[in-house]
């Protein structure tokens, strides 16, 4: 048999072994790798019921800030189905995430932290950072869009004079 083949040699039923072990890792890395599915068959948009469990995760997927997008995914159901049976319960999630962000980042001020109080002035509050330059003062230059030649720019600028 030639070497361009791999040859298999059955001993007993249900017992390969190949000739050509060089091409075992090719055969390995062919085989599909099968996932398990994330939380729940792929749902049918016609014959849906409201469901507590998926409800709960719909919740807590929401407390730790996915979007619904991602949260429709992960909970593999269409977003029609999460904003028809589970928007309240998505909506819950991401108050509840919110209300604790805002938590630590008010004992965060509150301790001293600058950049987190700074923040919390600008976005809650409005406060914001602004400069205001006032000139006070004569403009003494002509400001003109005919350009100079050369020796007058040498004769204006490059020159000293004394006045």
């Amino acid at each position: 048999m030639n070497g361009n083949k791999t040859d298999l040699v059955v001993e007993s039923e249900g017992d390969e072994i190949l000739k050509n072990p060089g091409d075992a890792v090719v055969q390995e890395s062919l085989v599909p790798e099968v996932l398990p599915p994330i939380m729940q068959p792929k749902l049918n948009t016609k014959e849906h019921i409201r469901n507590e469990d998926l409800a709960c995760q719909v919740r807590d997927m929401a407390r730790m800030g996915l979007s619904k997008g991602s949260t429709a995914i992960a909970a593999r159901i269409t977003p029609y189905l999460l904003d028809k049976y589970y928007l309240p319960d998505f909506l819950e999630g991401q108050s509840q995430m919110q209300k604790r962000l805002a938590t630590v980042a008010m004992k965060q001020a509150l301790k001293g932290n600058i950049p987190i109080l700074l923040h919390l002035l600008k976005t809650k509050l409005g406060w914001t950072e602004t400069q205001t330059i006032e000139h006070v003062g004569e403009i003494k230059a002509v400001v003109s869009a005919k350009p100079m030649s050369k020796e007058e720019f040498a004769q204006k600028y490059l020159t000293q004079e004394k006045e």
